[in-house]
């Protein structure tokens, strides 16, 4: 009954959408970053005395947004709750409990373009020198080197097994929403790799290709702790996962890579964030000639 529909409160539209992300095969991670974004939200609503969907305006949504802003949060992180507000709106629209969206009178936070710069090769070179030949040093070389030459996402990274890999240097990598998806591995990554694999013994295929002090699989968090340990080693900052991404989309687009192709290697659903690649790509070598051209720096 539509009356009934109108009473359901916001912790139950909520537990609702999280089922259904849940349903849908999303990450852990996925749902708890909802779970944590909109519950700030649903209490900021309570705080106002909302207790319905159908009583949120785009006013509601625009003063929570604006509150955020006036405590100095990033950009970026305001635009972090902004998405999953819009995203539960969209599903009570799509379950029927609304008619409309109060989102679609709302402005997305907007996101300042900033130039986010790659390790260039003198980066690269010195975390691989600081990494010894010990089994860690092994292991971050490998790291390094396979992060840079596939540009996987950190949870993708860490969850790949041993079987997936294969002799030519195909790895099968099981992306966001459940789709697979093919990245290769080059001669050189891949001798490194095959260096700190050989240190484990005999591994079956769904042992996880990386693992921590424990023996365990290596979570997200130990891959940021481990390359920021050897960042600061190595005198290079910041490193992290996300940058390796970056580097890998922009040299790839440098050494002629088209962004059809970069897209579906780095697994997104369109162009976008290829294209924004490729201009930091541009920005980057018109950057790099400012710097060095020959007849500007003349004496």
């Amino acid at each position: 009954m539509p009356g009934d529909i109108q009473l359901i409160p916001l912790p139950t539209c909520l537990d609702m959408f999280l089922l259904h992300q849940e349903a849908s095969h999303h990450t852990r991670r996925t749902i708890e970053f909802y779970r944590y974004n909109l519950s700030r939200f649903l209490a900021f609503l309570e705080d106002q005395g909302v207790q319905h969907p159908q009583a949120i305006t785009p006013h509601h949504i625009r003063q929570f947004l604006v509150t955020l802003e006036r405590r100095g949060l990033k950009d970026t992180t305001v635009h972090s709750f902004a998405r999953p507000i819009k995203t539960f709106l969209n599903f009570l629209v799509s379950e029927g409990i609304l008619e409309a969206s109060p989102m679609h009178k709302v402005s997305m936070p907007r996101l300042e373009q900033r130039i986010h710069p790659p390790f260039s090769e003198d980066d690269i070179r010195k975390l691989l020198a600081a990494c010894g030949q010990d089994w860690y040093g092994l292991r971050d070389k490998a790291i390094i080197l396979c992060l840079l030459d596939t540009g996987l996402r950190a949870a993708e990274f860490v969850n790949l097994n041993v079987g997936d890999i294969d002799g030519d240097g195909t790895i099968t990598v099981h992306g966001k929403g459940g789709k697979d998806r093919y990245v290769h591995v080059g001669a050189l990554a891949r001798k490194a790799l095959v260096r700190y694999l050989a240190t484990r013994g005999h591994l079956l295929p769904h042992a996880p290709m990386w693992i921590g002090r424990t023996g365990k699989r290596l979570t997200v968090s130990g891959l940021f702790q481990a390359m920021r340990r050897r960042g600061r080693q190595a005198g290079v900052w910041p490193v992290g996962p996300h940058r390796f991404r970056r580097t890998f989309a922009i040299w790839a687009l440098r050494n002629g890579m088209d962004v059809h192709h970069l897209r579906a290697i780095l697994g997104h659903a369109d162009l976008q964030m290829a294209q924004r690649y490729l201009a930091l790509a541009k920005d980057d070598l018109i950057e790099a000639h400012r710097l060095a051209s020959p007849v500007d720096n003349m004496r």
